[in-house]
Parts: structure tokens; C-alpha cells; sequence
């Protein structure tokens, strides 16, 4: 299991040259969730050396109590290839029939809230880091990176704003799904795991598939700063796994951290 904790709930501290500003934070990976909450209690809280980090003092709520929703696509029309979708529902099935309250419901997007408009503030952090030494010589960068500085290059002020504006409304959406909802439950990717000398598959749900086909669901979770941990709940025919995404508001931790560890006992005993 893999949790990204609320921006700010564990400290950070200088950290290292990153492209985004804002975003980062360490995210503890362990066998399962309840190793993962011990984690968390043991780095959360304040640091003077983190400006950005905060006391997370909301206590954990009962799972019983929490509105849970649940979105196939995360509201996005992507691809996304049946086996993933299909364990997912099976898994939320599994997750209903155990008493659990689920709801079908997408978050609300703006229309210039992509993915898309959000990419110019990767390429200018990272034209900002690695701007020099990639005009002194770009053939030490990966070729994937090294498109990106060439990219970051070339963004005005303005486009960097306006991407900076778009992650903003992608907070906003969110904080407003959160209104109405505890919990989310959506997909962690849109398919299994490619061949490892690939930078990513070559086709998901039967289409060709985009650079960054396979990472469509976190990165709106990232640039909300929203807590959220993955949990394997299926395998294909080759036994590769797949996740279920549990997402909550920001500094809802310790519920997302309960809530995951009753829900991984749950697919587990199924």
C-alpha cells in the first residue's frame, strides 16, 4: 500500500530541487495500511525547519459514519482497461454487500481544469532547475526530460499563471466534492504494469496510449494537496495487481487511514 499524506501533515524540510512548487510531500509505502498509520503518527506534525508543515489534528471518524462515493474514471473521460474497471466494481460490490453506504459519484470539473493545463508548471520548474546546463549540453538528460526543459523554455509568464490558476479551480473542485462526500473511491491507474524497458504501455482500453496515459488519476489528487492511499484489490490473468484509490479531504488523514484499513480487511476476506 502506498499513502500520500495531506500537504504539510508530515514534514518536508528543505527537501530537494523539485519542478513543482507546493506539492511534494513523503509518502510512506508499506505492507498494508495499518503499518502505514503507524508511519504516519510517527513523522506527522510540525516542523520548524517546514514552513509548509502543519498539525493534523482531526481525530479518525468511524467508517459507519463517513459518505462514501465511488468513480470509476474520477470523472475524466479516459481510458481505462476492463480489467481494472471491472475488479474495481467487483470490489466496490464486495465493499456495498459488507454494509458499507456507497454512492456513484464524479467530481465536477472545470472545462480548462486538464491535465494539460497543468503540465507547464512540470516544464518550467523543470526548465528552472536544469535550464543551463541542458543549453550547455543536453545530451545528459533522459530524452523524455530533456523535451520537457525545451518545453519549459518556451512558456510565458502568463501561460505559467494560467496553469497555476487551473491547478487552483482543481483544488476548488474538489474542496466542493468534499462538501458532499467523506470519501472517494476511484481508480489508482488505468491498468496494469508494462514491460519494464518501456516508459509506459503502449495501449490501455484498446486505444493507443498517451506519455502520461497511465498516471491520469493522481495528479489532480497532488495539485489539491489531498490525502490519499492506494490498496491492491485485484490481479489480471498474469497475476498483476491493480489498486483502488481511497481519497479524502485535506487533513482527513487519520479517517483515511481507518477507513482503508476496514476496507482492506473487507477485499481481503472476500
Amino acid at each position: 500500500a502506498g499513502f500520500k499524506p495531506s500537504y504539510g501533515a508530515i514534514p518536508y524540510g528543505p527537501g530537494f530541487a523539485e519542478p513543482f512548487f507546493g506539492l511534494s510531500v513523503i509518502a510512506p509505502i508499506a505492507s498494508d495500511a495499518a503499518d502505514i498509520a503507524l508511519a504516519f503518527e510517527a513523522m506527522a506534525g510540525a516542523d520548524p525547519h517546514d514552513p509548509e508543515s502543519a498539525v493534523v489534528v482531526q481525530q479518525a471518524k468511524d467508517i459507519g459514519s463517513q459518505r462514501i462515493a465511488f468513480s470509476p474514471r474520477l470523472g475524466l473521460d479516459v481510458a481505462i482497461d476492463d480489467v481494472v474497471a471491472n475488479g474495481l466494481a467487483a470490489a466496490v460490490d464486495r465493499l456495498s454487500a459488507a454494509g458499507l453506504r456507497i454512492a456513484r459519484r464524479d467530481p465536477v470539473w472545470p472545462a480548462d481544469a486538464t491535465e494539460d493545463a497543468i503540465m507547464p508548471l512540470q516544464h518550467a520548474g523543470l526548465a528552472a532547475l536544469h535550464g543551463e546546463r541542458f543549453r550547455n549540453d543536453p545530451t545528459v538528460f533522459d530524452p523524455d526530460i530533456a523535451k520537457q526543459i525545451e518545453r519549459g523554455l518556451t512558456w510565458s509568464g502568463a501561460e505559467v499563471a494560467a496553469a497555476l490558476l487551473a491547478s487552483t479551480a482543481i483544488a476548488n473542485a474538489f474542496a466542493a466534492f468534499f462538501t458532499e462526500a467523506d470519501l472517494l473511491l476511484a481508480p489508482t491507474v488505468p491498468c496494469v504494469a508494462w514491460p519494464l524497458m518501456q516508459l509506459g504501455p503502449d495501449m490501455i482500453g484498446e486505444k493507443p496510449a498517451s506519455p502520461r496515459a497511465h498516471a491520469v488519476f493522481t495528479p489532480f489528487v497532488n495539485h489539491a494537496r489531498l490525502p490519499a492511499i492506494s490498496i491492491p484489490c485485484g490481479t489480471d490473468r498474469r497475476g498483476l495487481p491493480f489498486g483502488l484509490q481511497i481519497i479524502a479531504a485535506r487533513g482527513q488523514d487519520r479517517s483515511l487511514l481507518a477507513a482503508a484499513q476496514e476496507i482492506e480487511a473487507i477485499l481481503r476476506s472476500a
